[in-house]
């Protein structure tokens, strides 16, 4: 590969990596190491990965669906094949290609895993995040057409020296690799504009769920007024560990029972802001009926379902909304929060090799109901 002007250890021609070929089709196998000098951007540098967390959408694009496009863009745009998965990741940069930047080297770093156009009309109206133009790491997005899509599912991964963040001392990698889960989390609480002293529910407590009911104590909500429905037994459990109460288990359960039980919680207050991360019809109807007025549902699980509800459901304000992605204003305060302790993820990690992921996907989507782990990182020495 041509010469990159700094780097601080000899680089390999190839490495490993895990190769999303084409729906259901995961391969663990050797491709060639990225070539950062011809994305033709001299910011980008690459990084040797330490950890990558597995998102659930990465089991959303294993399945063949694009939950990018159908957050950001409204259509389930088809994936291109041979994608690196993988967005949630940290490590060491190892080289860069100008000057300025050679001050990265050697640095621990968490990147954010994407980069905006900066010309279109979400970029010029404060709405980047939104930006259909999005290079993404991990997603197959904006990247023209390559024989492999880059991804941290990988030895190395490239990233963009602008968007890369230091991990503070006391950080470790696996925990800095929550950065864009804790981001997304923060970026939806926003979005809802909470009042500290009225109910939260969050419905589905995995990563996300559970990443915003932290956020939420964190804000100061107190913890008889968060309250999380959950049907996982390893999501209450990990729920239990973080510290929290008011954890109701659906299992099995009617909607209506479902809604008194809480209510019963609440000493029949209803919700001033609900979190779904389900975003089934079920998860709908039982949030609008349980909003009050003047609240927020916010759905952070878009699919391409058709759903019915009656407008009266929306009066007295109430207000409807999705959220996407998130801002440097989200990504900021988290990476402080997680720096001073006070978001617990540790209790979350199932620790995986690269070689281990193939089997951890295809026994997932086998026994969804089964699995016996609340958050897959990978380590990679």
């Amino acid at each position: 590969m041509p010469l990159i002007p700094w780097t601080n250890e000899s680089l390999p021609e190839k490495m490993q990596a895990v190769v999303l070929e084409n729906r259901y089709k995961l391969r663990y196998t050797t491709i060639p190491i990225w070539p950062i000098e011809s994305y033709n951007d001299l910011d980008m540098v690459l990084i040797k990965v330490r950890a990558c967390g597995v998102c659930g959408s990465d089991f959303r694009y294993y399945q063949g669906e694009n939950p990018w496009s159908q957050h950001t863009m409204g259509v389930n745009k088809a994936n291109p094949p041979n994608i690196v998965l993988g967005h949630e990741f940290t490590g060491e940069v190892i080289a860069v290609q100008k000057e300025e930047n050679e001050k990265w080297l050697g640095r621990r770093v968490v990147p954010i895993c994407s980069k905006v156009c900066g010309k279109c009309k979400m970029c010029r109206t404060n709405r980047a995040h939104l930006c259909e133009n999005t290079i993404h790491i991990g997603h197959g997005q904006g990247w023209g057409s390559q024989a492999y899509y880059p991804g941290a599912y990988a030895e190395y991964v490239p990233a963009w020296a602008e968007s890369c963040y230091e991990i503070p001392q006391a950080v470790t990698f696996e925990e800095a690799a929550m950065m864009d889960v804790l981001a997304v989390c923060t970026h939806a609480y926003n979005r809802a504009n909470h009042e500290i002293e009225m109910p939260v529910l969050v419905i589905g407590c995995g990563p996300i769920g559970n990443g915003i009911a932290q956020i939420a104590r964190i804000s100061g909500v107190s913890e008889e007024n968060i309250i999380i429905l959950e049907n996982s037994g390893i999501a209450i459990e990990i729920a239990q560990k973080n510290g929290f109460q008011n954890i109701f288990n659906s299992d099995n359960k009617k909607t209506k029972e479902i809604e008194q039980e809480i209510l019963k919680i609440t000493k029949k207050k209803k919700f001033f802001s609900i979190f779904d991360s389900i975003g089934s019809e079920f998860s709908f109807q039982m949030g609008l009926n349980l909003l009050d007025k003047g609240g927020a549902y916010v759905n952070l699980a878009v699919h391409q379902n058709q759903m019915r509800f009656n407008q009266l459901q929306l009066s007295g304000e109430r207000k409807l909304m999705t959220s996407n992605n998130f801002t440097p204003k989200d990504y900021e305060p988290a990476l402080k929060w997680l720096e001073e302790g006070k978001f617990d993820v540790n209790s979350w990690f199932t620790k995986i090799s690269l070689l281990e992921i193939p089997k951890y996907f295809k026994d997932t989507i086998k026994n969804k109901k089964g699995r016996e782990y609340f958050k897959l990182v990978i380590q990679i020495e």
